[in-house]
C-alpha cells in the first residue's frame, strides 16, 4: 500500500452527504447526546471544534482526533480535559489517508479494547478523512461524532454507514487497519 492514498472527485463528492444523523448546531445539546455516551461504548470525536462541543457538553470521549485546524483555518488545539489522556501524533495529508495514520488508529483501537484508556490522536496534516476508517473498523457499536460545516453535528452508529465507509475505503485500496 502507498504511504497516502487520495481521494477521488467521485468520493469527495459522495462524503458530502453525512454519513449518519445530522443534529443541527441548534439541537445539540446535553440530553439530545445523553443516550450516545451510556454503556461502555467507544465514542470518538473527529475534529477539532466537534471535540471541544462534547466536552463543553459535558462528555469525554473515548477517543479524540484533532489537527489544530477547523474550516481549514489555524486554531489553537482544544484543551485536554482529563489528565491522564494518552496524546499520539501521526501525519495524513489533505484529502487522503497515511499508512502511519491507519497503522496508529489500530494501535489505539488494540490500546481501547485491552484497557479503555482515553486517547487523542494529533495529526499533523488533516483529521478529516480518518473518520471513514474509524466507522468502518472500530467494533460494532462505537459512535463516532464530526462536524457538518454550517449544518451541525454528525452522530454516526450505524451499520450502514460502516458498509458505506468500507466500500468507500475498499475504492481506495483500503480493506483493513493494517
Amino acid at each position: 500500500m502507498p504511504p497516502e492514498i487520495l481521494i477521488n472527485d467521485k468520493i469527495r463528492k459522495e462524503l458530502k452527504v453525512p454519513l449518519g444523523r445530522l443534529i443541527r448546531d441548534s439541537e445539540v445539546t446535553k440530553s439530545s447526546l445523553d443516550d450516545y455516551f451510556r454503556d461502555l461504548r467507544i465514542t470518538v470525536c473527529i475534529g477539532d471544534r466537534t471535540t471541544e462541543r462534547i466536552h463543553l457538553l459535558g462528555f469525554s470521549p473515548t477517543l479524540e482526533i484533532v489537527d489544530s485546524l477547523e474550516k481549514r483555518t489555524s486554531r489553537k488545539v482544544p484543551k485536554i480535559y482529563e489528565k491522564d489522556r494518552i496524546i499520539l501524533k501521526t501525519t495524513n495529508s489533505p484529502g487522503s489517508i497515511s499508512t502511519d495514520a491507519l497503522k496508529r488508529l489500530l494501535e489505539i483501537l488494540q490500546t481501547i479494547q485491552n484497557s479503555r484508556m482515553q486517547i487523542r490522536l494529533e495529526v499533523q496534516g488533516e483529521e478529516d478523512l480518518l473518520a471513514l476508517p474509524v466507522i468502518a473498523y472500530f467494533p460494532e457499536g462505537t459512535v463516532s461524532f464530526y462536524g457538518q460545516p454550517n449544518e451541525g453535528l454528525v452522530v454516526v452508529s450505524s451499520t450502514m454507514a460502516r458498509e458505506k465507509s468500507r466500500k468507500i475505503l475498499h475504492e481506495m485500496g483500503i480493506d483493513s487497519l493494517n
